[in-house]
């Protein structure tokens, strides 16, 4: 008889399920960190694009008074 004593058989499946478990885990991390710069770009545009319809303001005007903003 050739079969590994069932000790050894269950460390060689343990070390397999962590194996699979590892490259589990390291492909979900590349994919939510390519999410995570799709998402950072976007509100870079977004950011942009409120900039650009924000009004200039001069550093030297004074903040706008609250009591005479539109309600």
């Amino acid at each position: 008889m050739n079969e590994s004593p069932p000790d050894d058989d269950r460390e060689r499946r343990l070390i397999e399920a962590v194996v699979s478990l590892a490259k589990t885990f390291r492909e979900e991390r590349d994919q939510l960190m390519r999410r995570l710069c799709q998402l950072e770009q976007q509100l870079e545009i977004l950011a942009i694009r409120l900039d650009a319809q924000q009004p200039a303001a001069s550093p030297d005007a004074p903040p706008p008074d609250p009591s005479q903003s539109p309600s």
